[in-house]
This record gives structure tokens, sequence and C-alpha cells, in this order.
């Protein structure tokens, strides 16, 4: 049973609802695009020659045809869903349909049903190859087309994707196995295939038993017949039904769409690291700019200051001249005869008696006759730690004995200002 439908002028997505572009039955017009929203359901607005003809590009999906999405239905011996994905990696190399080159495989999975330790789960995965059209990255996401039908319960669905025909089959409400036939019409071939498909399922514990065939395609008295005949199930025609969204969306997006994202993404990326960094670097020229016109702008102030200053600055200097060459007449440290007696205070108890002190010009020379060396080394220690002496560096040489046991010294200081 076919459904006409007028198409309608094609207007853009409101809030709450999502562009599908979902493939039609006939070749003639290959793709139907529906918006689909929670609140008034699926609407046919745009029929489309390819996925690149629908303008509604934000909020869209491409929801690819049965023929460009293996199906794999599997039990895992798992009911942890983080572990999911690893295990059907490696059920996926087991069966050799990872690709080639190292990349992974592009799949996603629901899950169907769960029993005791194991769970059943129906894995969609994306061939190698697949056809040029389906590579178009405007669409923000890709998900197979026969997830979005409201499935009867446990019944082996018909219908025809592009002039072919297509087969789902349910347990309980989900979908868990889809595939498409050999030929468009239900020829004896088709049906040996319906039937070794259910027959497989059923081994595997993947069904549990089907009550109807539900074909949403026109058939022939011959082709029903052939149907019941070899299925053992009552047949029931109906019309295509509106798309329904899932309650989760897969990701199947192909690889090289994921390339090209990932290309454009890093592309992006490397432009805003680069304005970032020009505006760093034109802010940094900046601040070196406007830290070069503050400190030129000081340094004129200070000139200017300087030269409205300059008769004052060069009393002060003149003073300052004036005051060094009278320093050592009037600072009362450099006086010889306090120098004297501050070295006087430094003599321990009948140890030694100077036999020499000249002090003038920053220079200082004083000798002596120790008692001993141990005498001559101590008065030179405390003149030493004498503040007085400070502003002098002292050195002395090793006292020389006298043949009357005596311990002759010398010592010469230089004042820090000369």
């Amino acid at each position: 049973m076919v459904r006409t439908v007028k198409t309608k002028a094609v207007r853009s997505l409101i809030k709450g609802q999502r562009a599908l572009l979902r493939p039609g039955p006939t070749g003639a017009e290959p793709w139907e695009l529906w918006v689909l929203s929670g609140k008034t359901g699926g609407e046919l607005v745009q029929h489309c020659m390819t996925p690149l003809d629908n303008r509604l590009r934000k909020n869209s999906t491409l929801a690819l045809p049965v023929s460009q999405v293996y199906c794999l239905p599997l039990w895992l011996n798992e009911t942890d869903a983080k572990q999911f994905a690893g295990v059907i990696s490696l059920q996926l190399e087991l069966r050799g349909l990872q690709p080639r080159g190292g990349e992974p495989a592009v799949f996603d999975w629901t899950v169907v049903a769960q029993e005791g330790t194991r769970t059943l789960v129906m894995v969609g995965v994306l061939p190698a190859m697949l056809s040029p059209e389906i590579h178009a990255e405007v669409y923000e996401s890709f998900d197979l087309a026969a997830r979005y039908l409201p499935f009867h319960e446990n019944a082996l669905t018909l219908w025809r994707e592009q002039d072919r025909l297509v087969v789902g089959i349910t347990r309980g409400p989900d979908l868990v196995y889809y595939q498409p036939l050999t030929e468009g019409p239900i020829t004896t071939r088709v049906v040996q295939d319906l039937a070794c498909a259910q027959a497989t399922l059923t081994m595997q514990g993947i069904l549990i038993s089907l009550q109807s065939v539900v074909a949403w395609t026109e058939i022939s008295a011959e082709e029903t017949a052939a149907l019941e005949g070899a299925l053992k199930l009552p047949i029931e025609e109906e019309e295509i039904p509106s798309p329904v969204a899932p309650r989760q969306a897969w990701k199947l997006t192909p690889s090289i769409v994921g390339e090209v994202r990932r290309t454009r993404a890093n592309r992006r990326w490397q432009m805003q690291a680069g304005a970032l960094f020009a505006v760093l670097y034109l802010a940094a020229i900046a601040w070196l700019v406007s830290r070069m016109v503050m400190t030129s702008l000081d340094v004129d102030k200070q000139r200017q200051w300087q030269t409205e200053h300059a008769q004052a600055l060069a009393l002060v200097q003149q003073g300052r001249a004036a005051w060094k060459e009278l320093e050592p007449v009037v600072e009362t440290k450099n006086y010889p005869i306090e120098l004297l007696h501050q070295a006087c205070l430094s003599i321990p108890t009948d140890q030694l008696h100077l036999t020499l002190f000249e002090a003038g010009d920053g220079h200082l020379l004083i000798k002596g006759e120790a008692k001993n060396v141990a005498g001559a080394f101590q008065f030179f220690s405390k003149l030493k730690s004498d503040p007085y002496f400070a502003g002098y560096t002292l050195g002395m040489g090793n006292p020389r004995p006298l043949p009357n046991d005596l311990a002759q010294f010398q010592i010469e200081g230089t004042h820090a200002g000369n």
C-alpha cells in the first residue's frame, strides 16, 4: 500500500522540532525530509534527490538506509553497560568487521533484553565503504532509518527503501534485527531468506516467537500466499507509518565525516589560538609602548626639574666638595690625637708600648714592642674590632722577635674614603 503525500513548502524549524532525512520508498524520490515534533508527530515537508538538497541542516539527522548499516544481534556475557563498548569491539574483530588500517569501527547499539548475567543487544556497524552521498558532513548526526519506525511487537515487517525490499524483526516492541533483501519483489529466494533469518534468530535465542508479518508495501496475492506458506504467520498489509524519534539516538558518523569535522575543529582551534596570540602580542606591544612613552615623559620632567633647579644643585655640589675637603680637619674621628687615644685604649695592661704613631690623609702607621708575639696579635685583634677604626683597612705583618724576648710589630691602615 503506497501513501500519497503532497510535499509542503520547506520552512524553518521552530523550537522543539528536529529534521529527519530518511530514505523514501522509491528511487524516483529517494529521500524524504520529515519534521519531527514531540507534540504533533512527524510531518513530511520535502522530497530530495540527494541529502545535500535538504536545506534544513541545523538540528538535522541523516537516517541511513538499511543497506548502508550492517546488523549484528549479540548476546553479551555482561550486564554492566560501561563494558559493552569494549566487548562489542572484540566481537566485531572476531567476525572480521573491523576496518583495515587500524581505524576503529563505527558502531552503536541498543539494549533489547537482559536475562540473568547476559544482555541481548542489537548492534549497527558502518561498512568500510559507504555511498558517496552519505558523506554529507553538514548533518549534525547520523542514525539508522529503521530505528525511526514504530514496529509491531514480535513481528516480521517488510517495507521498501529506494525500490529495495528490506525487513525488520522485533523481539517484543524492540527492533532486534534488520537486513536488505536481495530482490525488489517477493520471490522464492526472498521467502527462503526470510525463513532462514527467522530460524537462525530463533535458534540463537534472539527471537521469542513471531506473531505476524506486517507489509508496509503493496504485495500481490501470490506473494501473500508464498509468505504465509513459508512463515506460517498471518499477513497484515498497512500503510508505512510516520517516523518517530527513538528513545536514544545512535551515533553513526562516517569516518570520513568525522575526519573532516576533526580537521575543521583543529583548524578552528588553530585560528582561535593564533587570534589569541595576536591579541596578546599586540597587548604586550601596546604595554611596552605605553611604558616607553611614560618613561620618556618622566625623563623629560626630570630634565625640566634639573634645568629649573640647576643653580640650587650647583650650590649643593659646591658645598659637598667643600665639606669633603674640610672633613679631615673638622671631623674629630680624623684627629691624630683622638686616633692615638683610641689606640692606647686597646693596649693590654703591661703587654706592649708604642714606639711610633702617625696619622694623616687617611693613612695610619703604628709601631711598637709587645711583651711577646701573642701580645702583639692580641693588640691587633682589639684594634680591628674597635668601632672607632671601622673605617680603616688594617694590616699587620708577622711580629719580629727581639733578643730580649720582646716582639716588634708594625700596623698599617688606610681609610675607606681614600
